[in-house]
């Protein structure tokens, strides 16, 4: 799979790389390393607050979905991949943002992000996906507030500047990967661009 995204990646680090230096990972690390397997090396490319994640940075197998808050599929497969990782400990289950279906998706992801600068992530991401229905003004502002989230904090930091670069970036990298859509999922190294249910996922853990 690793050579199918080469040149995209070539076009990923020459265009953005140098003018948003986030990751530790280097250019020839991220293309030509066989030591780590490809969908760890996105990891590496994105910062931290950038990443949502449940279960152990040390387990055996990672599954990451690209999402997006107004996606149906998403809040179905959400519990779905929470039970999972409660039901195993050698499963992380890493959620990347890729907000495609509107401008408010765009906006909420921004927020998510934001809550990260707080620890909140995690906390605001559940809030939100655990709300009935559609989502609702009224229901984000009681995810904010379920969650922990310091709103004026969350505010100031919804203002940063990298924030729209970092979202930028995490959905170049969905749409370079192949998702057209979401969810979009990676099980270890296998891509799927849609929705998986959960004994298929299971079928490729290790």
């Amino acid at each position: 799979m690793q050579s199918k995204f080469i040149n995209f990646f070539f076009i990923l680090f020459f265009s953005l790389f140098a003018r948003f230096t986030i990751a530790e990972i280097t250019v020839e690390e991220l293309i030509f390393d066989d030591a780590k397997p490809f969908h760890l090396k996105i990891l590496d490319v994105l910062p931290k607050e950038a990443i949502i994640q449940i279960g152990s940075d040390n387990s055996e197998n990672t599954i990451i979905e690209f999402m997006d808050y107004f996606c149906g599929y998403c809040k179905k497969i959400q519990p779905e991949l929470i039970e999972l990782e409660n039901e195993r400990d050698d499963v992380r289950v890493v959620f990347l943002q890729y907000p495609i279906l509107n401008d408010a998706s765009f906006v909420i992801s921004k927020m998510v992000i934001a809550a990260n600068y707080q620890n909140k992530g995690l906390e605001l991401h559940n809030a939100i996906f655990s709300s009935s229905g559609s989502l609702t003004q009224e229901k984000l502002n009681k995810a904010i507030l379920e969650s922990g989230v310091n709103e004026t904090k969350l505010r100031i930091d919804m203002g940063k500047e990298e924030l729209e670069k970092i979202l930028h970036l995490s959905s170049f990298i969905a749409g370079g990967v192949g998702a057209r859509g979401t969810p979009a999922l990676f099980v270890n190294e296998n891509f799927s661009p849609g929705y998986m249910p959960k004994n298929r996922i299971i079928s490729l853990l290790k």
